[in-house]
């Protein structure tokens, strides 16, 4: 499923299941290390990995985006604790 941006909600909406994995699951996801994190994607019942997912590693203290072939550090790849790192990322 693509990242599709943003939506705003209304008062009264109903949020569907589409609704929840396609804008409420695609925030920075906050893994222990690599392994956690690879163990999370591609199992059963769990999220196919796509190009733009972005997650946190406490381990290396990094920010990495996945270009659909491979993890990339976004950023410094040690930012200083003062630091605030952004992504920038592309809506289909």
């Amino acid at each position: 499923m693509a990242i599709t941006g943003t939506k705003l909600w209304a008062s009264g909406d109903v949020v569907t299941a589409a609704d929840v994995n396609q804008y409420l699951m695609r925030g920075v996801k906050v893994f222990a290390n690599a392994a956690t994190r690879d163990a999370a994607y591609g199992g059963a019942g769990e999220p196919t990995l796509e190009a733009g997912e972005v997650c946190y590693l406490v381990s290396t203290n990094q920010v990495l985006a996945y270009t659909g072939a491979a993890w990339s550090p976004v950023g410094d790849d040690a930012p200083d604790s003062d630091q605030i790192v952004l992504a920038s990322a592309v809506f289909i």
